[in-house]
């Protein structure tokens, strides 16, 4: 440390010691960061030792005696009295010298590095923690921390996202308001239990809820909850949060997959074992009604099976032609006048309820790629659907127009609505909340909309109606053109 920058530097000391000691202490002085820690103090030399000997110490040299060091550096104004038995007499030091004993200077180096050591845990402390902010504010699921009231302490980037506020603006809020912040979530009916009060008891657990969104699309939540703490400490709550609607889906559509393959097994036991004795009462039925032999009570009881044999063939007939394979033939569809072709088929029974219709078509939309008779059946189930859903008349609305990307159909009625129990069924074959039809109305026109490349999306508060909307790709111009090539 001596040299140009020495001379620089106001306190300029000695060291006076023997042995381990001396070393000991020389090397903590070179240490790492020791530099910053003594910027206003240049360590000129080390003494006693032996002429000759080499450093005990980057940059600090070594003096035969203290004389020797004082006579070589006269600008010293400290020593460091490592011996413990005082400074020798013919030390010769400049007037004014300051001396630090032993003690001093064994607590300065205690002191030192201990306060080097806190700097270096507050470093890995400050690191450990980015580290972990990082993490905590990439993750996708909502992450919230509480106090043992449920008072938030801290959110992670993917619920401040959701909520769309700031997180001071969250700090100190419950944190089951948070989490359902009534901007973004909201319960699907009335009835609708919230999680939290268990989850924030202070046990933890889990539980998978639903939940309606902006959009009134259902979504489904898994929340975990892990207690933090405790043993005479204040407890903390971790909740974490993720959106597994996406799961529920798939696990859903497996399901689905499972029930088709057996519905295909079952319509073919249907078509070779039920229709054929089917038949023979149906026939059966029709020669009795025109034989002139039976009275008019007889009569009537016959009608009546002829009747329940007609419906139940007709509900066998949606169940094969539901498991067959749909023979689309896609190709261009207009919208809109496959929608008052359809309508002018139904207007009679639509007038009859007292339905009113409101159709409202752009002036200008593009073709849809699909097929038109198909369409058209899908329209007539939905449309039966909303109709059943009216019972008293109510408004009926069908609108098309580009959303998306792709041209849509929509069918929106004012009718009793579906509720959060059913929503997650509508599509499942055979599921129906009315006494008559085989429930394979939407279960059908999903399966086509399927085949053909499209989608259908429900929307439905219970009391408030429901909508139905249709999405299917445009047709292209370049695809007219392949056809015309071909």
């Amino acid at each position: 440390m001596p040299g140009e920058d020495a001379a620089k530097k106001p306190y300029r000391f000695a060291l006076y010691g023997q042995g381990a000691d001396l070393e000991a202490f020389c090397s903590f002085l070179c240490g790492p960061g020791m530099d910053e820690v003594f910027a206003e103090i240049a360590f000129v030399g080390a003494a006693p030792g032996h002429a000759g000997q080499a450093p005990v110490g980057p940059g600090i040299p070594v003096y035969p005696s203290l004389a020797a060091l004082a006579a070589a550096h006269p600008e010293v104004n400290g020593v460091l009295e490592l011996t413990g038995q005082g400074l020798p007499p013919d030390a010769n030091l400049p007037p004014g010298t300051t001396v630090m004993d032993r003690r001093a200077a064994m607590l300065l180096r205690t002191t030192v590095a201990t306060a080097s050591l806190c700097e270096s845990c507050r470093l890995d402390l400050t690191q450990t923690r980015l580290y972990l902010d990082a993490v905590f504010d990439h993750l996708d699921a909502e992450v919230v921390l509480a106090d043992s009231h449920g008072l938030v302490e801290d959110v992670n980037r993917a619920a401040r996202r959701r909520t769309g506020r700031a997180k001071e603006e969250l700090l100190g809020r419950p944190c089951a308001e948070v989490l359902d912040d009534l901007q973004n979530l909201r319960p699907a009916d009335a009835d609708d239990i919230s999680p939290w009060g268990a989850l924030l008891s202070g046990k933890g657990g889990s539980a998978e809820y639903s939940r309606m969104d902006a959009e009134d699309r259902l979504r489904y939540f898994r929340a975990v909850a892990h207690i933090v703490g405790g043993g005479g400490r204040p407890a903390h709550i971790v909740v974490i949060r993720r959106d597994v609607t996406h799961d529920v889906f798939l696990e859903r559509r497996l399901q689905k997959t499972e029930r088709l393959a057996a519905i295909g097994e079952l319509s073919m036991f249907i078509s070779h074992e039920i229709r054929n004795p089917l038949f023979a009462i149906a026939g059966f039925a029709n020669s009795l009604l025109r034989s002139a032999g039976i009275d008019e009570s007889a009569r009537e009881k016959v009608s009546i099976i002829l009747q329940e044999s007609n419906r139940l063939d007709a509900i066998l007939k949606s169940i094969v032609n539901f498991a067959r394979p749909t023979q689309a033939t896609p190709g261009e569809v207009d919208m809109s006048q496959m929608v008052r072709q359809t309508l002018d088929i139904m207007r009679l029974s639509i007038d009859k309820q007292g339905v009113e219709i409101v159709i409202e078509t752009p002036a200008s939309l593009p073709k849809a790629r699909g097929d038109t008779e198909l369409l058209k059946q899908c329209l007539l189930n939905i449309i039966k659907n909303s109709m059943e859903a009216m019972p008293h008349g109510g408004r009926l609305t069908v609108s098309t127009g580009m959303r998306r990307g792709s041209v849509f159909l929509a069918v929106a009625d004012t009718g009793h609505g579906i509720s959060k129990e059913h929503m997650a069924q509508v599509f499942n074959p055979f599921f129906s909340t009315r006494d008559k039809g085989a429930g394979l109305g939407l279960a059908m026109t999903k399966k086509i909309l399927d085949d053909l490349g499209g989608s259908v999306e429900i929307k439905s508060r219970e009391g408030e109606g429901a909508t139905v909307t249709l999405y299917l790709p445009p047709f292209f111009a370049l695809e007219k053109d392949a056809d015309h090539a071909d």
